[in-house]
């Protein structure tokens, strides 16, 4: 394990997610082919963050660590992990580690573990579930997000889509069972998300039909309603929490 000499936090400046008017959102300046997402996603992160990130945390495969200003107010400490080889920009880190070998962390060191959009390019993910149950504390959680109606990206390092039924096996395998399982979006979100990206594709500006269209349309009451019940069968993506219980060794 690597801990990096500049792994002070004060360099860090919100990249993927931005504060607006109190409430965190896709950041604008990235254009519009991930807003949709990235607004669904980091609403369920901040609830999720918000009810269970406490003590001490690490952030797996943080890259640029966007959620960091969401759970800074709400944990006692936190770390930045990440591999050298990481495709996104990292400000600082305070480890290097590769997420497919053993963790050179203690046995229940960390009161939150996020793994967040890193678990779909690992393709042996149940060593770093393994892992992370090793270091959960008594009465700790793990965060997890994953995609699941999505594009493939990262390429050639996308090796998995999880069904909320996966996600539950690998916290009951691994002896942190899951305490809530949330889909994000919903059908019309998955199929605004999907036809931005591909129309973006050819033409960015296109890719702006979709998006406010769909904005548009969730003003129906009957189209929103429609696309929540359908969220269960078409979700985009999913945020999972695992806890370990208070009493266990």
């Amino acid at each position: 394990m690597d801990r990096l000499a500049s792994g002070s936090k004060g360099a860090w400046v919100p990249t993927k997610f931005e504060l607006h008017n109190g409430r965190w959102r896709s950041a604008r300046k990235d254009g519009v082919i991930s807003r949709l997402m990235g607004d669904l996603q980091v609403a369920m992160y901040e609830y999720a963050i918000q009810k269970y990130a406490r003590g001490r945390l690490i952030d797996l495969g943080c890259g640029n660590a966007p959620l960091a200003g969401i759970y800074r107010g709400v944990v006692d400490e936190y770390l930045w992990a990440d591999w050298v080889n990481s495709a996104h920009q990292r400000f600082v880190l305070d480890f290097e580690v590769d997420l497919n070998n053993p963790l050179p962390f203690d046995d229940q060191s960390f009161d939150t573990i996020l793994l967040t959009d890193v678990l779909e390019h690992l393709a042996e993910p149940d060593h770093l579930f393994s892992e992370v149950s090793r270091m959960l504390k008594p009465g700790g959680h793990i965060i997890v997000g994953v995609p699941f109606l999505y594009y493939l990206h990262e390429e050639p390092h996308d090796h998995f889509r999880y069904t909320k039924f996966a996600l539950a096996h690998f916290g009951i395998k691994h002896h942190v069972p899951p305490v809530e399982i949330l889909e994000v979006g919903g059908a019309f979100d998955a199929w605004s998300d999907l036809t931005g990206k591909l129309l973006g594709g050819a033409w960015r500006p296109l890719a702006r039909i979709p998006y406010h269209g769909w904005k548009i349309a969730k003003l129906i009451p009957v189209i929103r309603r429609l696309n929540g019940r359908a969220a269960w069968r078409f979700p985009l993506a999913y945020v999972a929490v695992y806890a370990r219980s208070a009493d266990a060794d």
